[in-house]
């Protein structure tokens, strides 16, 4: 008889991956994680090619999302291994989003410990930012992981999807992605929801919380704005933003990356919204939050 541990090893990382909304494409009979295609995944196995590496599901857990061993094995038996109790196919494109999202699925921390240490004090969030969206129920915890969430709320402030930031680093990289489930034409907001003069769009909720810290240094004041994060770059948020809360004045800002896809995206929207303006990080940083840990640093 297996045990737990030999269960969740041998669960089926791909669809461990897209139940958690990470992006993956297929090639051949490997399933790879977006723009990484020497890491190759089949079944439970991992193969990182340019690294000479590989394993179980639950070497890759504790590998690229840093969780501890216990907390992987937890996390693949009441994810996939649960999943599929009793079942003896699935068909791994109908897995992908087919749950809807259930904030009653979450259990969450109270504390927010590792919360507020990684926008604080990693991330350079000024700390009443964060703790005011925390009080007003706009950031939150979970447990299991220590990831940070960031809710999706529709215009009635229903949660109906939640982003995702991985507060464990690894090797110099972070968990990011979407709650299975969570409804991709929504994002996480903060601002004026009634008639907008300006929809700010962001690729992450920690670039929009950086841009409102320099904002807020700068004494800027962002009244008459909702800021929105795509958690990627996404069209359909966008989309569905303007038509819920804009007017026919109201001016989307695309404040996406300084890297390539962040310019062609900002081209493809322009294309459809001619009077959206462009509003990038200085030069010579990529993203909001590198322009906030520049110009101020966190222990300055």
């Amino acid at each position: 008889m297996h045990t737990n541990v030999q269960l969740a090893r041998n669960a089926d990382l791909a669809e461990w991956l897209h139940l958690n909304g990470v992006p993956l494409k297929r090639v051949g009979q490997w399933w790879h994680p977006k723009d990484t295609d020497s890491l190759r995944i089949q079944g439970n196995k991992w193969f990182h090619n340019s690294k000479g590496t590989g394993g179980n599901a639950i070497d890759y857990l504790m590998m690229y999302h840093g969780f501890s061993f216990q907390e992987a094995n937890h996390q693949l038996l009441n994810t996939v291994v649960k999943e599929n109790s009793g079942v003896k196919e699935k068909n791994l494109k109908d897995i992908a989003f087919t749950k809807v999202f259930d904030c009653a699925n979450i259990n969450l921390h109270c504390d927010q410990r590792r919360t507020l240490a990684y926008l604080i004090k990693t991330r350079g969030i000024e700390p009443k930012l964060v703790v005011s969206q925390i009080q007003d129920g706009n950031l939150f915890e979970e447990s299991l992981t220590g990831n940070v969430l960031f809710p999706m709320k529709d215009k009635f402030g229903n949660t109906v999807g939640s982003e995702v930031a991985g507060t464990f680093n690894f090797n110099g990289a972070r968990f990011k992605g979407v709650k299975s489930g969570s409804d991709l034409n929504y994002g996480f907001a903060i601002g004026e929801r009634d008639s907008p003069k300006y929809i700010l769009f962001f690729e992450s909720a920690v670039d929009l919380l950086s841009f409102i810290t320099i904002s807020q240094k700068k004494a800027k004041s962002l009244k008459s704005c909702l800021l929105v994060s795509m958690a990627g770059l996404r069209h359909s948020v966008i989309k569905n933003t303007l038509h819920l809360f804009g007017q026919g004045n109201t001016v989307p800002v695309l404040c996406s990356d300084n890297d390539a896809a962040g310019s062609y995206f900002n081209t493809r929207i322009r294309s459809i919204y001619a009077h959206a303006i462009v509003k990038s990080p200085l030069q010579n940083f990529k993203d909001w939050n590198e322009q906030l840990l520049n110009l101020y640093p966190v222990n300055s």
